[in-house]
């Protein structure tokens, strides 16, 4: 692992057009980062966590659930979360600001789940990287923010206020092609 965090910055999207992502945020409140990692690292994240305690979470009151790992100080895809390039970018996103805290946790999405419509109680703002997905988008999966739907592929990212606007998943449908579809992302809840 250590030469993977060695080498992450090579993994990083270079975003030269920072003050656009920031005028952005500012207007939107969310960012879509296509590709903000890899493929590569986005799997090599999803490996790190294999193996770690899964617990299942509901939101709401539909009686959905899913699959959530949590993820603590040196775990791989905590520390990523940490990154000094990425915190970098959180904190121009997010107005004048310093990190104080961060959770960081994944989710693991199969067949008909989903996250229904809310608004997060806590942060101040959010990053949700993908990790795994289905093929297409008519397989489900979609994240909607503030009623805008963007089908993230490994490695495309979004970062949002998740207390400010309301967000949800599409559910995963089973086609010929995925009979059993998979979507996994890792979310960083930062606190300022």
């Amino acid at each position: 692992m250590s030469n993977w965090t060695l080498q992450a910055d090579q993994h990083f999207v270079d975003y030269a057009d920072l003050p656009d992502l920031v005028s952005r945020f500012a207007t939107r409140r969310f960012v879509h980062l296509p590709r903000l990692i890899s493929p590569d690292l986005a799997t090599y994240l999803l490996e790190s966590t294999e193996g770690y305690f899964s617990s299942r979470v509901q939101c709401g009151l539909e009686k959905v659930s899913w699959e959530e790992q949590a993820l603590a100080a040196g775990d791989f895809a905590y520390e990523f979360c940490r990154h000094p390039k990425l915190v970098s970018l959180i904190q121009a996103l997010a107005g004048p600001a310093t990190i104080s805290d961060l959770m960081c946790w994944t989710s693991r999405y199969s067949t008909g789940e989903y996250i229904n419509a809310h608004r997060d109680r806590h942060g101040a703002v959010q990053l949700l990287v993908c990790l795994k997905t289905v093929r297409t988008m008519r397989q489900g999966g979609s994240l909607v923010i503030a009623g805008t739907e963007l089908f993230l592929s490994a490695g495309d990212a979004v970062i949002f206020e998740a207390t400010r606007l309301e967000h949800h998943t599409t559910p995963l449908v089973v086609s010929a092609e995925e009979p059993a579809p998979t979507r996994i992302v890792l979310v960083g809840r930062y606190f300022t």
